[in-house]
């Protein structure tokens, strides 16, 4: 999401790829870094909580995880960072 933006000046075929239409490498960079502190700050406080163990087997936990942390960590950026 952020190098078609910083390279759509050097590379003009790249700005096909902007799909979240950041207008420039300085807002691109900016709201991305913004999204990661915000993160951090968000998720902190659940490291140190921890999570609870819950005994499943080895592929209900595989397909429990890639669901939430892989799809989740594919949509979120792009909804975070251009809000």
């Amino acid at each position: 999401a952020i190098i078609p933006a910083m390279f759509a000046v050097v590379y003009p075929g790249l700005d096909k790829l902007n799909i979240m239409s950041l207008h420039s490498p300085e807002s691109a960079i900016l709201s991305a870094v913004i999204f990661n502190a915000l993160i951090i700050i968000a998720l902190v406080p659940l490291a140190l909580k921890g999570v609870q163990y819950k005994p499943t087997s080895a592929d209900k936990m595989l397909r429990r995880n890639l669901g939430i942390y892989g799809l989740g960590g594919l949509i979120a950026p792009f909804i975070g960072i251009k809000i």
